[in-house]
């Protein structure tokens, strides 16, 4: 049953059942298990940069796509395609294979980074106000994470019984997905049935107004480089967990042995054979679980504190949690949730932000090119982690990632100032009320 503007509650509860089934955690703790098993390590790692390429790549095109031919589509044929993905991965037995369905994924997940956020904000626009865009975006994301949670334990069991199953069972869901954001609205000019989006010669025009000057310029390559930070921290948990814990059974951690022992003692159909993957499922769920918390409270932390204190807070615990476990290495556990409770708080306010200072017209190209600047902005920090950990052991990354983030953001800091003047921004908006604002 489709759902229309003129219901705001069914809308928005819609809207969070589709961040439910958008979960791919079903594959997550498994994915490099099942690659590796029939590729090399240097060809699985040709794989990432290739995904990377592509993801970057096409953030603009993508958006363009999102902002021409409609937002809900776009969010429709990305799921279509990551679902292709997903179940494209049962048939692959080369490395030529393989890179068809990584390409395939990286162009899905790029259809849907800019376009998502910008039929989000339109939409609430049009009904409940786009004040709301940060609450609703974060709960949305914390749905997402905890749906993560359940999918990814669940995942890792299947895993034990098939390795094909979790792929299987993402693919499934995904469609479903897709199905549901069919019966999402447009946003009100594409039902309408005009097209909103900039013409590819005024696309790079539009991108150079609203992100190479003030006030959006500064702002946004701070956030870049902190989402850059956390992407390649995020890549040494396994590695550093394995390191800081050798010889401990990962069974013996509590939030892995309290749940296999939970495993232990129910009665089940089939036996579940109890192996590393199976034991990563609940780790990584622990993960989901603390992002999905933090991002249900991002739109009140924001009301609370500001964005600028947030987004300096975070920068300056990022910088804490990746150097002191060079003193402490059992602090990197701790740096684990971190790196993904910084990401989620950040990620709503920072899109919410954008969406303020964008007008409709071109919003997806330009959330797009946001996301293709934080890819660009992870390359330094992946590169310097790797030489770190090459040196001095995958420790020493998070020790790298840390110095390169105070290098990169102190001079922004004092001579780009990236933090959002929130009061100034409230004040024009008065004016503009008052109808003594001038026009931009």
């Amino acid at each position: 049953m489709r759902v229309d503007l003129s219901d705001p509650r069914a809308l928005i509860r819609r809207y969070y059942l589709f961040q439910a089934l958008a979960a791919v955690g079903f594959v997550s703790p498994v994915f490099a298990l099942f690659v590796l098993r029939d590729l090399t390590y240097p060809q699985y790692g040709t794989l990432s940069a290739v995904y990377s390429l592509v993801l970057v790549g096409g953030e603009i095109p993508t958006g363009y796509v999102g902002d021409r031919a409609g937002r809900r589509d776009t969010l429709v044929a990305s799921k279509i395609a990551m679902a292709a993905s997903l179940l494209g991965f049962l048939l692959v037995d080369s490395f030529a294979s393989y890179l068809v369905v990584y390409v395939l994924w990286g162009a899905g997940v790029a259809l849907t980074s800019g376009t998502g956020g910008a039929w989000l904000y339109e939409v609430l626009e049009s009904t409940v106000g786009e004040e709301q865009f940060t609450t609703i975006r974060g709960r949305g994301q914390s749905i997402a994470r905890w749906s993560s949670a359940v999918t990814t334990v669940v995942g890792a069991v299947l895993y034990g019984v098939d390795p094909r199953a979790p792929f299987i069972a993402a693919g499934a869901l995904m469609l479903v997905g897709a199905a549901v954001v069919a019966t999402l609205p447009r946003t009100e000019q594409f039902e309408a049935g005009e097209t909103v989006g900039p013409s590819v010669r005024d696309a790079l025009p539009l991108l150079r107004d609203r992100l190479a000057r003030p006030p959006l310029r500064s702002f946004v390559a701070f956030a870049a480089l902190v989402f850059g930070a956390v992407g390649a921290g995020n890549q040494y948990v396994q590695p550093i967990a394995v390191a800081v814990v050798e010889g401990v059974d990962l069974g013996a951690l509590p939030v892995v042995g309290g749940v296999v022992g939970a495993i232990g003692t129910v009665s089940l159909p089939v036996e579940i054979p109890v192996s590393a993957a199976t034991g990563l499922g609940p780790l990584y769920a622990s993960f989901a679980v603390v992002a999905g918390v933090v991002s249900y409270y991002a739109g009140p932390i924001e009301a609370r504190f500001g964005l600028s204190r947030v987004l300096a807070g975070a920068a300056l615990v990022l910088v804490a949690a990746t150097l002191v476990p060079l003193a402490a290495p059992l602090a990197a556990f701790a740096t684990f949730y971190l790196l993904r409770a910084v990401h989620y708080l950040l990620r709503p306010m920072v899109e919410g932000h954008v969406n303020d200072r964008v007008e409709s017209v071109g919003r997806a190209t330009v959330l797009s090119a946001v996301s293709m600047v934080v890819g660009l902005a992870r390359t330094p920090f992946v590169v310097l982690a790797g030489v770190a950990a090459g040196a001095r052991g995958p420790v020493a990354a998070y020790g790298a990632l840390g110095a390169l983030l105070v290098a990169t953001t102190v001079p922004l800091v004092v001579l780009g100032s990236p933090f959002p003047d929130e009061d100034a921004a409230g004040a024009s908006e008065d004016e503009e009320t008052d109808g003594g604002g001038a026009p931009n």
